[in-house]
């Protein structure tokens, strides 16, 4: 499996606080069947004011820690990018790492907010698509307002917006009303990726073994393999490509 989303790298988000935390996490990745894992740290100004000048060294320091525990699990680096305004001056200034490549345009992975649906994103699809950008959106069936309207989503998708879904969603971990929004975009095939966004050991740990396994007996094994494979390998391969790890 290749996991395009989590909070590995540490110190840097809510993720582990410390490399020995970090490091236990990819353990528990490899252990749970993730042979590629993209790490993805928010980019949320104000909050976590990262780009790629602050996650790069992190992500180098974490291959080099890895590497020395022997962890054998292939690593790379992009961002989780809450939307807002200042993402346009952080594009226009190469300090997003994308998400890979689909279908020949580069790759941003795209949180909106918890609550609702931010009013300016067809808008800002619309701005990333001229500049050639593909937007990914991460775990949307965990929005409260496309929870209860989940069918609100299809406008993004009819953009060109992909989506990633939550493991934990899939398998419940997150409540009914996730799992429920999770299944109905999974019924009507509008979604590419399932990631982990694992945070921690305990509450949000790296395990997509189980969502592989309900992907499995609810739509078969072509599926899950599309979801936790196919669709992130070639999202991911010019990732994988270009860190070497």
């Amino acid at each position: 499996m290749i996991d395009i989303h989590n909070h590995i790298i540490p110190a840097i988000d809510d993720g582990p606080a410390t490399m020995a935390q970090a490091l236990d996490l990819l353990k528990m990745a490899e252990q749970d069947g993730i042979q590629r894992l993209v790490c993805t740290p928010h980019m949320h100004p104000g909050r976590y004011d990262n780009d790629v000048r602050t996650i790069s060294p992190a992500f180098n320091a974490l291959i080099e820690k890895a590497m020395d525990s022997g962890i054998n699990i292939q690593l790379a680096m992009a961002a989780e990018v809450r939307f807002s305004d200042e993402m346009m001056i952080q594009l226009n200034s190469n300090r997003i790492p994308m998400l890979g490549q689909w279908q020949g345009q580069s790759c941003i992975l795209l949180e909106m907010p918890h609550q609702r649906i931010p009013i300016g994103i067809d808008s800002m699809l619309g701005w990333l698509a001229r500049r050639d950008v593909r937007v990914i959106i991460a775990h949307p069936e965990r929005n409260k307002e496309v929870m209860i309207h989940p069918e609100r989503i299809f406008p993004l998708v009819e953009r060109g917006a992909l989506l990633q879904l939550t493991a934990g969603s899939v398998t419940g971990a997150f409540g009914e009303h996730a799992q429920s929004a999770a299944r109905w975009f999974l019924d009507k095939e509008i979604v590419q990726f399932v990631a982990s966004d694992a945070h921690n050991s305990k509450r949000r740990p790296p395990s997509m073994k189980a969502a592989s396994l309900v992907l499995k007996d609810w739509y078969g094994q072509e599926m899950q393999h599309q979801l936790t494979w196919v669709n992130p390998n070639h999202l991911t391969e010019s990732l994988f490509l270009q860190s070497g790890s």
